[in-house]
C-alpha cells in the first residue's frame, strides 16, 4: 500500500481531504438536525403548557412560538452561513496545499534532472581529458598528434571551465544581488567577441551579429557576458543544422534592447514561462539529447530583473525563438 501511495502522492492527499470535506458536511448536517430538533421539542413543551392553562387561541399564533421561531431561523441561517464560510476555507486551504504540495514534488523532480545532467556534463569531459593524457603517457606519438590531444583537452577543461562558472555565477545571482559592478562597459565590443567565439560550433550554425556601435551602460561586465553566452548558446542548442542565430543589439531612446533569434524547434506556448525557472529544462532527461543543466536562462532572467530590465519570449516567424531583452537606460 505505501508503496502505492510513494508511486501516486496525490492519491493519499485526495482520501485526506475528500475524508475532511465529508466530515465537514456530516457535522452541518448534524448540526442543523439538533437545532430543528431542540426547536421542535421546545414546541411541543410550550404547547403541552400553553393549552393545560386552557387558552382557546392557536400556539402556532403566539408571540411565544414566534419568538421561538424567529430564534431557530436566526439559528438555522448562522449554521448554514457559518459551515459554508468553513467549507469554503477548507476548500481553499486544500487547494492551497496541493500547489504547495505540486510546486515540491515539480522542484525535486528538476534537482533530480539537474544532478543527472550535471554528473553528465562533468563526467563527459573528465573522461575525454583522462583519455587524452593516458594516451600521450602510454604511446608514442608524433607532435602533430600530441598537439591535437593537447587541444582536444584544452577544449574539454574550458567546457568544464564554463560549466563550474555557470553554476557559480547562477548560485551567487540567486542569494546576493547587490554584489554586481556597475561600471561603464562597452555592450557592443562583448556581443561581438562572443559572437565570433561561437562562429564555429559543432552544429553548423550560422552566428550572424547585427551590432550598433559605441553602445555603453553601467552594468556588472561579467554578468552581462554571461548572458550573451547562456542566450547563444541556448540557440545553438536548439537550432537545427546549417540555420541561422542572429544577435542584434541597439540603443533606443529609454532602454538598449538585446535580441537573439533562432530558425530552431521553437518552444511550446505552456513551457515559456517555465523555461526561466532554475534546472528546468524541456522534456526529460531520458529523452533530451541535448546537453545542459538548466541553469542558462535562470540566469539571464535573474540578471535581467537586478538591473530593472525586462526579458520576453515569442515565436520566430517561420520556426525557433524570439528573446529580447530591454534594459533601462
Amino acid at each position: 500500500m505505501f508503496k502505492f501511495f510513494g508511486r501516486n502522492p496525490f492519491v493519499l492527499f485526495y482520501i485526506v481531504s475528500g475524508y475532511i470535506l465529508v466530515f465537514t458536511l456530516w457535522w452541518g448536517y448534524l448540526l442543523a438536525s439538533k437545532n430543528e430538533q431542540a426547536f421542535t421539542e421546545k414546541v411541543e413543551l410550550n404547547r403541552v403548557a400553553y393549552e393545560a392553562q386552557g387558552n382557546k387561541m392557536k400556539y402556532e399564533d403566539t408571540d411565544s412560538y414566534l419568538k421561538l421561531y424567529s430564534k431557530y431561523e436566526r439559528q438555522k441561517v448562522m449554521i448554514v452561513g457559518e459551515g459554508a464560510f468553513f467549507l469554503i476555507l477548507q476548500v481553499l486551504g486544500l487547494l492551497q496545499v496541493r500547489s504547495i504540495f505540486s510546486k515540491e514534488i515539480a522542484l525535486a523532480a528538476q534537482q533530480r534532472n539537474f544532478l543527472h545532467s550535471i554528473t553528465h556534463e562533468l563526467k563527459s569531459p573528465l573522461s575525454s581529458v583522462k583519455l587524452s593524457l593516458e594516451t600521450m603517457l602510454k604511446r608514442q606519438l608524433t607532435p602533430e598528434q600530441q598537439g591535437k590531444l593537447i587541444n582536444n583537452a584544452l577544449g574539454d577543461v574550458v567546457r568544464l571551465e564554463g560549466l563550474v562558472d555557470n553554476i557559480l555565477f547562477a548560485a551567487k545571482i540567486e542569494r546576493d544581488t547587490h554584489g554586481f559592478a556597475n561600471e561603464e562597459v562597452n555592450l557592443s565590443d562583448i556581443v561581438e567577441l562572443v559572437a565570433a567565439k561561437f562562429r564555429e560550433n559543432k552544429n553548423r550554425v550560422s552566428i550572424r551579429a547585427d551590432v550598433e556601435e559605441g553602445i555603453y551602460y553601467h552594468t556588472d561586465q561579467i554578468g552581462f557576458t554571461s548572458v550573451i553566452i547562456n542566450l547563444i548558446e541556448n540557440a545553438i542548442k536548439y537550432s537545427r543544422p546549417d540555420t541561422n542565430v542572429v544577435v542584434a543589439l541597439r540603443q533606443a531612446d529609454k532602454s538598449i534592447l538585446l535580441e537573439v533569434k533562432d530558425e530552431g524547434y521553437g518552444i511550446p506556448d505552456a513551457e515559456k514561462k517555465k523555461v526561466f525557472e532554475k534546472f528546468y529544462r524541456i522534456g526529460s532527461e531520458d529523452t533530451r539529447k541535448t546537453k545542459g543543466t538548466g541553469l542558462g536562462l535562470f540566469i539571464v532572467k535573474r540578471f535581467v530583473e537586478i538591473y530593472k530590465g525586462k526579458i520576453e519570449l515569442s515565436d520566430n516567424t517561420g520556426g525557433g525563438s524570439i528573446f529580447r531583452l530591454s534594459f533601462p537606460v
